[in-house]
């Protein structure tokens, strides 16, 4: 048996998250194969200035000439920064001597109809002042319903949590992001464990100077007010919340794997239910302290602006981005969770096999269960979930109560011990699955 919290890793800092794939700029931008009209925003482009022209970017403009002809080229409408909020940092690397993230340099650019969008990148890379542009990729949720009961929370046993729990339940200062669809503030299994923000109480003031107005439970970046709430008939944001952190020993409902762990809402779809601020809802996390972020969503389209946003969280703010794996069945990479710098999790079920939707895959790190996962839903009621969307949090929650019991681990550490204490599953599957579920499943004790 495993002793997770009382062995010592002293040669973490040689690991390294699971090869992601950073994306370099092209001398011709194409579009990626296998992505449809449904995986980006129609005439919208992302952009980032390269460093040495900071000084020349204004909040919703450039001071430079050649960039603003190319913008006047492709019919731009708007042209705005993509993080109002952020800053560029004050110094080049961190303590660990990693490269800091600016996302001050990178704009959201919305144009007219006039040329295509590939067109209209490549006509912007005519500018020297560009580092990188690409479409504003839309992620999707990963999960697919399940009405099969094979038993309530069998994945707690599995990953060995009530044994972690005789060692450490948790701290309520360590904070999972749970950057989705929103939550059920009715929900008596979930009200007790969200973060409250007590230094910005909802009186029409931001009284803690962080650019969001009585973001006191949380933030709706899809449609920018201070109400992360579910819109009726969504369940996926509160099933997400329900399996990290929901309320443990309360006599009520399920147990959140995180225990004492609180957890952050953060509603990143639009009214129309698409997800249109996924990555800056890793940002505001990131920003608000979240010490793990929990994405269960993703892309088979990813770019430079989404690890630079993945960069940004785990190294200028030390946080874990945790990632579901995706469900196409395939080996393709899939973002954020193919990105460097993520904790990416597949899904198996509770014979430890493979679930036959889950991505795999070199970029993998981990696997968690996410065959019909029992959490919460609207209206105080629960559900069984399928899908890497339900493996992520279970990473999330195990990510939290690793960093409970040993708080001066920095992301990659708190990454590195789920990994190297996770049971091998690859006895379970083909050799063609070799090196493809990551570590195995995880195994808290």
């Amino acid at each position: 048996m495993k002793k997770i919290f009382t062995i010592l890793f002293s040669f973490f800092s040689l690991f390294s998250f699971a090869q992601g794939h950073e994306k370099l700029r092209l001398d011709y931008f194409r579009m990626p194969e296998n992505i449809s009209a449904e995986d980006y925003l129609p005439q919208t482009i992302i952009i980032k200035l390269k460093p040495e022209f900071a000084s020349k970017a204004k909040s919703r403009s450039v001071d430079i000439p050649a960039l603003t002809k190319e913008l006047e080229g492709i019919g731009a409408i708007s042209m705005a920064k993509r993080f109002q909020h952020v800053t560029a940092p004050t110094k080049r690397m961190n303590e660990k001597g990693e490269q800091m993230v600016d996302l001050s340099l990178i704009y959201e650019i919305v144009m007219d109809n006039s040329i295509s969008l590939e067109k209209a990148i490549n006509r912007l890379y005519r500018s020297d002042a560009i580092e990188y542009a690409e479409p504003f990729y839309l992620p999707q949720t990963c999960f697919t319903p399940n009405d099969t009961s094979i038993g309530h929370q069998y994945a707690l046993g599995m990953m060995k949590v009530f044994d972690a729990w005789g060692i450490s339940q948790g701290d309520t200062n360590i904070v999972i992001g749970i950057v989705d669809t929103g939550v059920d503030f009715g929900h008596l299994d979930l009200v007790n464990n969200i973060k409250y923000n007590y230094n910005d109480p909802i009186n029409g003031v931001d009284d803690d100077g962080d650019g969001f107005i009585d973001n006191f439970h949380g933030w709706d970046l899809g449609e920018n007010n201070n109400d992360p709430q579910v819109k009726p008939g969504s369940t996926h944001g509160i099933h997400v919340s329900g399996i990290a952190a929901a309320s443990t020993n309360n006599t009520t409902g399920i147990a959140g794997v995180g225990f004492k762990c609180k957890f952050l809402p953060i509603k990143i779809t639009n009214a129309a239910g698409a997800l249109t601020r996924a990555y800056d809802g890793i940002i505001y996390a990131a920003d608000q302290g979240c010490q793990v972020i929990n994405c269960s969503w993703g892309s088979i389209a990813g770019g430079q602006f989404g690890q630079d946003v993945v960069n940004y969280a785990a190294v200028n703010k030390g946080a874990l981005v945790v990632a579901a794996a995706g469900n196409n069945d395939s080996e393709v990479d899939f973002f954020p969770a193919a990105y460097k710098n993520t904790l990416a999790v597949a899904a198996t079920g509770n014979n430890d096999i493979r679930w036959g939707a889950s991505n795999f895959g070199y970029y993998v790190d981990v696997c968690a269960p996410g065959i019909s996962i029992y959490s919460t839903v609207g209206d105080n009621n629960y559900e069984f979930l399928s899908g890497t969307s339900m493996s992520a949090p279970y990473a999330a929650g195990a990510a939290a109560l690793v960093k409970s019991h040993f708080p001066h681990y920095s992301a990659m550490q708190v990454a590195e011990q789920l990994k190297v204490t996770a049971d091998n599953v690859n006895a379970k599957h083909s050799n063609l699955m070799e090196g493809k579920l990551g570590f195995g499943r995880i195994n808290l004790f």
